[in-house]
């Protein structure tokens, strides 16, 4: 595996964690006409545990981090910062949630403290969130998608897939979300 490679996933699991940071408010909440108010269930204080691979063929090891989302000044905008610590590392990121109205998607952009930069959209229909997302690291792209499910009791799991090649992904974090008390 090279540098980029183990940079490239533990970025994922940062950015997987920030995503994930809001899903099951929002499986909860009605949202407005323009989508805003779903950005209200990112806001608290979060816990994560689940595993996570250096690449897609690699054996799973296991995940925890912690996560703080915030109103930017306000809203509409969401601010989260965190940290993930798995099998490669820890990493700390910031990233910032907003919904563009005209696209009718979520938006998502971030970096973390290894210079990754990260931009994705996302849609929810019914109780399921999907994302789609890149990480830029060391001229690199690498495209990924994340499932998000309700799990009850406000948890829900998240799954993060990294592209493959020919249109193929792979699993390479699954995760469980619970508020932190």
């Amino acid at each position: 595996m090279t540098y980029w490679m183990r940079h490239q996933v533990i970025g994922l699991v940062m950015l997987v964690a920030c995503l994930g940071g809001g899903a099951a408010g929002a499986f909860a909440q009605q949202g407005g006409a323009d989508g805003d108010s779903q950005l209200g269930a990112f806001i608290g204080k979060w816990s994560e545990t689940g595993q996570s691979r250096s690449t897609p063929t690699a054996a799973f090891g296991s995940l925890t981090g912690d996560e703080t989302c915030a109103w930017f000044s306000g809203g509409p905008s969401v601010v989260c910062r965190e940290t993930t610590k798995d099998g490669s590392g820890e990493v700390d990121g910031i990233y910032i949630l907003g919904y563009d109205a005209s696209r009718k998607v979520y938006t998502m952009a971030g970096t973390d403290n290894n210079g990754a930069l990260y931009s994705g959209t996302g849609t929810v229909e019914k109780d399921v969130w999907h994302w789609t997302a890149e990480m830029r690291a060391g001229g690199a792209v690498t495209p990924m998608r994340y499932t998000f499910r309700a799990a009850g009791s406000g948890a829900r799991t998240m799954d993060a897939e990294v592209a493959t090649g020919k249109g193929a992904f792979a699993k390479v974090t699954s995760v469980t979300y619970k508020r932190a008390k």
